[in-house]
Formats: C-alpha cells, sequence, structure tokens
C-alpha cells in the first residue's frame, strides 16, 4: 500500500478529518498540462539557460547555464505556480524571439553579451513597472518570474553555494558579530 491510499484509508476511517490530505498528495504530483510540458524539452531548458545566463552571467563564479538553472525552471512553473502565472510565463517566453527582433532586428541567441544585458535591462525595467501597478488578480510578469527563478535556482544549486558563497558543510555556533571584511562573499545556509 502506497502513502496515498493509506491517507485516504484513514480519512475514511476518521470520518474525514483529514480533509484537504488528498488534495495535497494530488498537488505534489500533478502531470504538467501540455503547455507546461513543452518547457521541458531540450531546446527549451536550453534556451531558458540562456536567458538565465544572460541575468546572471558567467564572470569570476560560474554563471546561471553551469548552474542548470534552464533544467530547473520548468520543474518550478509545473509544481509551484498557478495556471495565471504559468499562462503569463509561457506567453512571455514564446514573446522573447519577437521582442529581441523588434529591438535588435536579430533573435535573442544572436545577440551580444551587451545586447542580452541591454535586453534583460529593458525587460527588468518593464517587468518592475508592471509588477508595481498590477491588480491582485492579474498575473505576474513574466520576466519577474525568470529574474526569481534564475537566481533560487542559481543560489540553491551546488555551483551557486560553493561557487558563489561561501560554503561550510557543517557550520559552527552562530556568531552574529563576526567580522566583515569587504569583498567577503555571502554565507550559504
Amino acid at each position: 500500500m502506497n502513502r496515498r491510499e493509506a491517507l485516504k484509508r484513514v480519512a475514511f476511517i476518521m470520518g474525514g478529518t483529514v480533509i484537504g490530505a488528498n488534495l495535497f498528495l494530488e498537488g505534489c504530483t500533478r502531470p504538467a498540462s501540455k503547455d507546461v510540458a513543452t518547457l521541458f524539452e531540450a531546446k527549451t531548458t536550453d534556451y531558458l539557460g540562456e536567458l538565465a545566463e544572460a541575468i546572471l552571467p558567467k564572470t569570476s563564479t560560474p554563471g546561471a547555464k553551469e548552474a542548470g538553472v534552464g533544467e530547473f525552471i520548468p520543474v518550478m512553473i509545473r509544481d509551484c505556480y498557478d495556471e495565471k502565472d504559468q499562462k503569463s510565463f509561457l506567453d512571455g517566453l514564446n514573446g522573447v524571439e519577437d521582442r529581441a527582433k523588434k529591438d535588435f532586428k536579430k533573435g535573442f541567441l544572436e545577440l551580444t553579451p551587451e545586447e542580452k544585458l541591454k535586453f534583460v535591462n529593458t525587460y527588468d525595467k518593464e517587468a518592475k513597472e508592471y509588477q508595481t501597478n498590477k491588480k491582485e488578480e492579474e498575473p505576474n510578469h513574466f520576466f519577474t518570474m525568470l529574474k526569481q527563478l534564475t537566481l533560487t535556482g542559481f543560489f540553491t544549486s551546488e555551483v551557486g553555494m560553493k561557487k558563489a558563497l561561501r560554503y561550510v558543510k557543517i557550520p559552527g555556533k552562530y556568531d552574529g558579530n563576526y567580522p566583515y571584511k569587504k569583498g567577503d562573499k555571502a554565507w550559504a545556509l
């Protein structure tokens, strides 16, 4: 017997006092809609990796692409975002090429690193404006979600924790007065 079946039986025996347990478990395993499933295709994860790399490029530390952010984003969109935000993300992603061609007369992947930076800065400014003025029932801006997922994916990855942050596998005691030296990396938790 699996865990879901056991919970159903316990809920039945207890007269349904475990309300929502089945819905909660189904939420953890819901399949991707047909549209969201396209995010898992290799060409799309590579493209998402390129977009994430434009937001968090490789410098003296690895970039978002090396941290596997392109593979992280579809999982989070499928598992953590409601349908309205999923649609907003997909629509925004589908509009990236058109926007790049409109602004730079070439596709996003053909842009130079400087043009990619200008591109994401323009999107970021637009997204901040949108988020400030949006009504509660409106979906989040595509770029806001992309940027948040890029940063979350990078800084929770092994690469982000070990190469961009200071990482101690088993930290010592908390010291709120630990001396800071200019240029020190933040701690990974």
